[in-house]
C-alpha cells in the first residue's frame, strides 16, 4: 500500500519522530510524551504501522562486539544485466550473511553492497567463495571503511 506523508498530522508526526529514536518506549510512555491517552496512542501507532509508515522495530547491536565490525561497502558490476540475471542476484545476496545492506544503483556499477565481517581475510573468503560464484559478475570493487563520521537510522522530520 503506497502512502504519503501529508496523510499524517502533528500527533503523527510525533509519534514517528519518538519511536524511531527509542522504539522501546511503552504505549503508556508514549502516550504521555505526546499528551494523549493511552487508547489513542495505540490505534495511532499501529495505524502508522498497517499504513507501512513503521515497518518495524529492531535492536541497534555493536557490529564490533558481534565480531562484524570490519565493514566494506563493495560496488559490484554485472557483464550483462536482464530480468532473470537481476532477480537471481537479488535471490542469492538475500542468502549472503555478510550482506547488511544492498542497493540497485545507477553510475558506476550496478549494486552496492554494504559487508560486514570480522577481518580482511573473511572478507576475502567471502569475495572468493560468494560473489566469485555468482556467473554474471564482470568487476568487483572494495571500499574499506576506516571509520564511521555520522550513522543515522531514522529521519528528520
Amino acid at each position: 500500500m503506497e502512502t504519503y506523508i501529508h496523510e499524517l498530522d502533528d500527533i503523527d508526526l510525533q509519534i514517528l519522530r519518538i519511536v524511531q529514536n527509542n522504539s522501546r518506549l511503552t504505549t503508556k510512555e508514549l502516550a504521555q510524551k505526546i499528551h494523549l491517552s493511552v487508547t489513542p496512542t495505540y490505534e495511532r501507532q499501529r495505524r502508522l504501522e498497517r499504513m507501512g509508515y513503521i515497518k518495524g522495530y529492531v535492536a541497534v547491536l555493536d557490529a564490533n562486539k558481534m565480531e562484524r565490525g570490519f565493514m566494506v561497502f563493495c560496488n559490484v558490476s554485472m557483464k550483462q544485466i536482464n530480468k532473470q540475471i537481476a532477480s537471481s542476484f537479488r535471490e542469492t545476496v538475500a542468502t549472503w550473511n555478510e550482506v547488511t545492506e544492498c542497493y540497485n544503483i545507477s553510475g558506476d556499477g550496478d549494486y552496492l553492497l554494504k559487508i560486514c565481517v570480522s577481518s580482511m581475510q573473511k572478507y576475502q573468503q567471502f569475495i572468493l567463495d560468494k560473489v566469485g560464484d555468482f556467473p554474471y559478475i564482470s568487476q568487483v570493487r572494495s571500499f574499506f571503511v576506516m571509520d564511521t563520521l555520522k550513522l543515522t537510522y531514522g529521519f528528520p522530520m
